[in-house]
Order: structure tokens, then sequence, then C-alpha cells
């Protein structure tokens, strides 16, 4: 495999982008080797990713490593994951346009792509923990989500379209990470760590039998429905702030899965900050306030959206047999609903117990208040799982969120005393 460098990059790229000037300066990074960079430029755990700047136009190339840097030793991931990457956002760029960055160039041989560079990228994940609140997020998600969902689906592709896609998106080595990792290896394990707190009604939950019954349904859903193009990945570092607008990255864990999954696991990173808010020091009451108060608007405002967009994209583009079905509509509706609720659950509870995971807790001073605030998250996953069947619309699922933080807080208070 030919191995791109800083010293053979600008070479490479001539040969094979004919509008490339090498003429004129360039810039060249690597991702990842900088500390002090942005939070957008920060890949390079799995993959090379160099960004090429010149005063005429800047790139980025990303090149799949057969053993991926800063992974333990003897670790591998599947390199062809850069042609599914590359293909998925081929895909999604013909439909969203404004939110997935264009590819210009495909390597498969050597597992590499060259797409636009995106100047000032910034992981909303940061920006959220900075407290920055950042204007129509759920619902530019929203939007994106619905229509790379509708798009791709069963209820749009003509059949063949359709069942070739299902083939060609299995990905089956990486979303096995996911059919494991997210769904089984973290369940069961010993919750009583020194991240938690360790009350008695803690231990439990894990091996609830209605809890396993509802992970493993999900599960079971996860692995065999193939609604339509999933991200798979879609937390708030895969969702990217830009001088263009909001941007989606690091697509290389897609495959053909369900609805609602990819709004689930962005909802969980939404749940994981909410958690985070309740517990951590505000310059203000006030501040607290208006941060918990927008985590909810925009996870309520990401179930709406997307609930709308794919309702006017099926009403509008719907293939005949399901032109006018409203009662089907609002089956798979509701579906995406209550999945997309116990989807959030489970990676919530995934990466809070996956030690050290998750930003959002380690930016809570309080090392007393951190262990309150993870607590917390994967008890209301518990509870959200318990629950997920009964919620009619968005706002079931916030009252709960709602009430849980009250009795959650007003518990954890007498118990600290």
């Amino acid at each position: 495999m030919y191995k791109i460098t800083k010293e053979n990059i600008i070479s490479y790229m001539k040969k094979n982008l004919p509008n490339f000037d090498d003429t004129v300066p360039a810039q060249v990074s690597i991702l990842g080797e900088d500390p002090t960079a942005d939070e957008g430029e920060r890949d390079g755990h799995v993959n090379i990713v160099l960004k090429v700047k010149t005063p005429v136009k800047s790139y980025i190339l990303k090149q799949g490593l057969d053993e991926p840097r800063n992974l333990r030793q003897g670790v591998k991931v599947a390199s062809y994951r850069n042609e599914t990457e590359c293909n998925t956002m081929n895909i999604l760029h013909s439909i969203v346009p404004e939110y997935v960055p264009e590819i210009l160039f495909q390597d498969k041989e050597n597992h590499i792509f060259i797409m636009e560079f995106i100047e000032n990228l910034k992981a909303v994940r940061f920006q959220l923990i900075k407290e920055n609140q950042i204007p129509d997020l759920g619902v530019i998600v929203g939007d994106f989500l619905a229509k790379s969902s509708f798009y791709t689906s069963e209820y749009y592709l003509d059949r063949s379209t359709f069942r070739k896609m299902q083939s060609k998106f299995e990905n089956t080595e990486l979303r096995q990470i996911m059919e494991d990792g997210m769904f089984l290896n973290r369940f069961g394990t010993d919750l009583e760590e020194d991240t938690y707190h360790d009350w008695e009604r803690f231990r439990p939950i894990s091996d609830d039998p209605a809890c396993q019954t509802n992970r493993l349904s999900l599960r079971r859903t996860f692995m065999t429905h193939s609604d339509c193009l999933i991200h798979s990945d879609f937390h708030t570092s895969n969702v990217c702030l830009s001088d263009e607008g909001i941007k989606m990255l690091d697509f290389e864990f897609s495959f053909m899965g369900p609805f609602g999954y990819d709004m689930g696991y962005f909802a969980g990173s939404l749940i994981a900050a909410y958690c985070a808010a309740c517990f951590k020091e505000y310059s203000s009451e006030q501040d607290k306030t208006q941060c918990k108060a927008y985590l909810l608007s925009t996870l309520k405002l990401l179930f709406e959206t997307y609930d709308r967009t794919f309702k006017e994209c099926w009403e509008r583009d719907a293939k005949a047999e399901y032109k006018g079905q409203e009662g089907f509509l609002k089956i798979i509706q509701k579906e995406m609903l209550q999945n997309a609720a116990g989807f959030a659950a489970i990676t919530n509870w995934c990466r809070t117990t996956d030690l050290g995971s998750l930003p959002e807790y380690h930016s809570i001073s309080s090392e007393k208040n951190r262990k309150f605030s993870m607590a917390m998250a994967v008890l209301m996953d518990h509870e959200v799982l318990l629950q997920r069947e009964t919620f009619e619309t968005v706002d079931d699922y916030i009252d709960l969120i709602i009430h849980f933080e009250k009795t959650f807080i007003f518990k954890s208070k007498g118990e600290d005393k």
C-alpha cells in the first residue's frame, strides 16, 4: 500500500487531481499531531488525515490504516472502511450537499480519498461543553437525518437500487463493534467502580430483566433492520461547526441500518451534556438554567424536525404504493420516536460506563458531582428503556427527563448528607 506522508502528498495530488496547482506554496499538516489544535482537527486515531492549504484551494486527504495509530498494539480495523465512508459521502452529498463535504478523488487500492477543505471546523461536543449555544442545531441535524433517511430508504428508491445498497453497505466488521460494544460489552459489568457513587439502588439495574429485554430488542432492531443508510457513530464530535455552516463527518461506520439510530445516538450526546449541566458549576444559576433549557429545546427540535421533514419528504416523493398511506406513516414515525429514545439510552449508557470516554463529565471540577452526574445519566437511561414504549411524542420523553432529574437530585442530596 502506498502510504501518504507530508513529503509525498504534493506529488500524489498533482498526479491524481488534474486541477491541482503545485507551483504555488502549500502548507501541509497532519491532523492529530498538534495537541493544541481545535477540536475539529484531532483525527488520526485510526486514519492518516492531512490538510493541504494553498492560496488557490485547500484539501483534506484521508487514508485508512490497516493497523491504526493510537490503538492497542495488534488491534486492526478493516481498511475497507475508507471506501465505505467515501461511497456514503458521495451518496449523501447528492442528497444534502449543504451538510456533507464533496469528495474530489478516490483511490480504492490505497484506501485514500480527497475531499473539499472545510475552514475552521469545531466539534459541536466541545462547543456545548464551553456553554456555546448553537442556533438551530436541533433543526439542522433533524433536517439532515430525515432527508438522508428517507432518500436512502425503500419508500423512495426503486427496489433494485435499494437491494443493491443493502448489499453494498453491509460493513460487517465495523458494525460488529457497535453490535457488541454498544449493546453487550458494557452491560452487566461492575458499575461500582470508582467512577460511581456506591448506592445500593445502583447495583441491580443492568441485571434488571425488563432492561435486558429492551436492550436485546433494540440490538435485534439494530442488527436486522436495513431501513436506510445510517452514520452509526453519530455523536456530537462528528457534527461540526464551520465557516460554511454545520457539517457531518466521519462516516466510516456507515451501513444500511434502522430508522432512528442516528437520531438516538445524537440525542444520547445531548442527554450526557444535560446530565453534566445539572451538576456543573456555572457563573450564575441563570446561566445554568439557560444551558439546560437550550439542551432540552435542541432535543425537542431534533425530534420534531425529523418527524416533520420525514413526513414532508414522504408526502412529496414516496413511491406510488405508499402515497396517501397516512396510517402506515404514523406507525413508522411512532417506531422512530420510541426506538430513537431507546437507542439514546443505550448509547449514552455505554459511553458513560466506558470510563474516561466522555468529555462532558470531565468538565465537572468536583469529583463528587461528576459521580452524581454520571450516575444520574445511567439511571435515567434505565428509566427511559423501561418507559420508551409509552412515548407518544417527544414531549413525553422530555417530561420523563425533567421529572427524573428532580427526583434524582432530591434523593442524592438526601444521601449525601
